[in-house]
């Protein structure tokens, strides 16, 4: 501040530093001060009220310099200072002595040294470390990369990029498992069950590349498409019941169809009427996905009583990319093209395809507008049409986050892409072409035909945050936006309970309607709550209890959504079917992560009380969390853990034959599972072999043979010997020939890349025993 001197005066007042650099420049009158102290310590623009905006803004407190009060002119200086005074007077007296050269330079490393000193002392207090909100230090989240992500390198060339819900990155959690699949020290009990298993697997793959082959004689024909397509549908009683399935089933959180518009058409086209090009498309991928839905191997085999999913996924294939020009841009062809995608998901439900395919989807739908919100075009767009528009846009985002999820890949749009606002609740029969003024939207708790995707598009922001932080997990530098975001699903639950409450009913029918909707508002929270805790919860590192209990509760809740139903319903084997169909890749994680749980209680000894399990503090080890976890409710016991991993590896043998089923999962599954129940090395033997035994039994019965005849089957020839090393050998993320964990899932693999691709994980299991 101003003291009646120059700023050059006050300075060599002050310190000898400057004494010397210029002792005859002249000296002006300075300005009155009027800025606030610390506007003018900072060196900012004041506007001179109190208190100014600039402190304001920072909340500091504006303060002025008194009249005549004398004020340093920055915040780093320290002239008060009592080593300050010494350093001046010793520099005095030095400068009396004759050599004021040399001495004012010593003064001046002095004073640098000084203030070096000072501000090492108070450069530990300035980075304090992170803290949580009940004021207890942060860690850092820390995951080990190899738990959460994988990439299979072949040749240099080919990568594949697996995410943490896959089988290859979860079997990384499990070291004594790894050891047991992967030993050359394995008994020959055992290496001749593992043959047999590779010999069942190769059965399986070759029926399944035969059954998802579309029939060559509607695919090549040289007949036109849409009489082609016609001649592969059903007939009227099997398409009506396709579609009342798909209508229940799918045509809930993905509204692509105005109902009653599409059953008139439907009713038209079984009376004779011509119906627009895109009809038939449309038609026939929603026969895909009913037909699925309705049972076990439906849609595989050509059967005249159904409809052969592969050839119609690939007519329909044949017609889009047939259009051209205006064509590519009707709003019918976009709801043909998602119809598509979720039947071709029916036979090849490869997440990574379909996440490549909907960027396409994405990106079509865009230069239709469908991301901006139809209000903008209020004078060209009719009320029921952009209501149709909203429907379909808010499908496709579902379907983004869906996918992204499933990959571990970024969405393909972002939360400040798009403008268009959700759809109202309302029947789709409340609106037709001719409407003018749009219903208002009905309470949510009032069932109608858009309700289940209005709930879900009120969650979309959260889930988009949920995707955003599981691929950037490497730069989170605490819990905290875990917690937040965690603690905000949570509370979607409560809604969903307010909503679709707990109630007795006799009608079977009403019944099972409440759960599909209920279930289909709990998973569209419940997996992204998974995916936001499982980089987390399955790591070594402490983790804050609520992370630890939620995720294990969570993954139980959706291995038990079928406790709710009576198996003695007639509907229930449909519904079942359903529901492994839908949660597949869910259900192999929660029973892998149930399995993480029961092997870290097994080995932790000490069991903190449980006032602490809802506590955001950590426990002492990841052993004790996940301890905890499974003492705090019976539903999390340990007993109940292991007999729902128990039921999950039975129903995955009761679909061995089914399309996306791999038996290296199901193999996988069982040594983790028997690995991590504790006993001795011994007692693990056993029930591993126990459990080999009956995917053995299992498989036979599917390719329908047994122990005598599989001998004859062919095996794979034994890999080179480098290869092997090379596979045996784990080098983490990357890995050349990593075994089975860096696997790619090709649905249809082409006969050139079969061997390589079954070699990389059967060759390890299958090598004789060391010396």
């Amino acid at each position: 501040m101003d003291n009646g001197k120059s700023p050059a005066s006050v300075q060599s007042s002050k310190s000898p530093v400057y004494s010397f650099v210029a002792p005859s420049r002249s000296v002006k009158r300075p300005r009155p001060v009027k800025s606030c102290l610390e506007c003018r310590k900072r060196k900012l623009k004041c506007d001179r009220i109190s208190p100014c905006s600039q402190c304001q803004k920072t909340q500091r407190t504006c303060r002025y310099a008194a009249e005549g009060e004398v004020v340093s002119l920055s915040d780093g200086s320290d002239a008060d200072t009592p080593e300050r005074t010494v350093k001046r007077n010793r520099a005095a007296k030095n400068r009396e002595s004759g050599s004021q050269h040399d001495a004012d330079y010593a003064a001046v490393l002095e004073d640098h040294a000084a203030r070096l000193e000072r501000l090492e002392r108070q450069l530990p207090a300035s980075i304090s470390p992170i803290t949580e909100s009940n004021g207890a230090a942060a860690q850092r989240p820390a995951t080990s990369s190899i738990t959460i992500r994988g990439l299979t390198v072949k040749g240099g060339l080919r990568t594949r990029f697996f995410g943490q819900s896959s089988t290859r990155v979860l079997v990384n959690l499990f070291d004594e498992a790894k050891d047991f699949m992967f030993s050359r020290n394995k008994s020959s009990d055992i290496r001749e069950m593992f043959m047999n298993i590779q010999r069942i697997h190769r059965a399986l793959q070759d029926e399944h590349r035969k059954a998802t082959a579309p029939i060559t004689v509607f695919v090549d024909s040289m007949t036109p498409i849409q009489k082609r397509m016609a001649d592969v549908l059903p007939s009227k009683a099997v398409c009506d019941t396709f579609l009342n399935v798909y209508l229940n089933g799918s045509e809930t959180i993905y509204r692509v169809l105005h109902i009653p518009t599409f059953m008139r058409q439907y009713n038209q086209y079984w009376e004779g009427q011509p119906q627009p090009d895109a009809f038939l498309p449309q038609l026939l991928s929603i026969m895909c996905v009913g037909y699925r839905f309705l049972g076990a191997g439906k849609g595989q085999y050509h059967d005249r009583e159904g409809i052969h999913i592969p050839t119609a996924s690939s007519l329909v294939r044949a017609w889009l990319d047939g259009l051209r020009g205006k064509q590519l841009v009707e709003f019918s062809t976009l709801q043909a093209e998602i119809l598509q995608l979720m039947a071709q998901r029916m036979v090849n439900p490869q997440n990574q395809e379909s996440w490549t395919h909907l960027g396409l989807i994405v990106r079509m739908a865009m230069t239709m507008g469908l991301h901006r919100d139809p209000s903008e075009f209020a004078q060209k767009i009719s009320p029921f049409w952009a209501e149709q528009r909203r429907k379909l846009w808010y499908t496709i985002l579902e379907l983004d986050v869906h996918m992204s999820m499933q990959c571990n890949l970024p969405c393909c749009i972002r939360e400040g892409d798009f403008t268009c606002q959700p759809p109202r609740n309302i029947n789709d029969e409340d609106i037709n072409p001719g409407t003018e003024q749009l219903p208002p939207s009905k309470p949510i708790d009032q069932h109608t035909d858009s309700r289940i995707q209005v709930f879900a598009a009120s969650t979309l922001s959260m889930r988009f945050k949920v995707v955003d932080l599981i691929n950037r997990t490497d730069s989170l530098q605490d819990y905290q936006q875990v917690l937040e975001l965690g603690n905000e699903l949570e509370r979607v639950f409560e809604d969903v309970r307010y909503m679709i409450p707990p109630v007795h009913l006799s009608d079977m029918k009403e019944v099972r309607r409440r759960w599909v909707t209920k279930v289909v508002l709990d998973m569209h929270c419940r997996r992204p709550l998974l995916a936001l805790y499982r980089p987390f919860a399955l790591s070594s590192s402490d983790v804050p209890q609520q992370i630890v209990t939620g995720y294990l509760r969570s993954s139980m809740i959706l291995l038990s959504y079928l406790d709710e139903l009576d198996p003695a319903s007639p509907d229930y084997h449909h519904t079942w079917h359903m529901h492994q169909l839908v949660l597949k890749q869910e259900i192999l994680q929660a029973a892998f992560s149930l399995c993480y749980y029961m092997k870290q209680a097994t080995n932790g000894t000490v069991s903190p009380a449980p006032s602490d399990l809802d506590s955001g503090v950590k426990s002492e080890s990841a052993e004790e969390s996940c301890t905890v976890a499974s003492e705090s409710s019976i539903l999390l016991s340990l007993p109940r853990l292991k007999t729902i991993v128990q039921k999950v590896l039975e129903n995955l043998l009761r679909r061995i034959r089914e399309i996306g089923t791999d038996l290296r999962d199901i193999i996988s599954l069982t040594v983790v599972f028997n690995t991590c129940q504790g006993g001795t090395p011994e007692q693990k033997r056993d029930a591993i072999k126990r459990g080999i035994q009956a995917i053995v039994d299992a498989g036979l019965q599917a390719i329908h043979a047994n122990q005598e005849n599989i001998a004859s089957m062919p095996i794979i020839p034994a890999p080179i010997p480098g290869q092997l090393n090379a596979m045996q050998n784990n080098a983490g993320f990357i890995t050349p020939m990593q075994p089975f964990m860096a696997t790619p899932d090709t649905a249809c693999p082409a006969p050139d890349d079969l061997a390589l691709w079954d070699m990389e994980f059967w060759n390890p299991l299958l090598q004789p025993g060391g010396p």
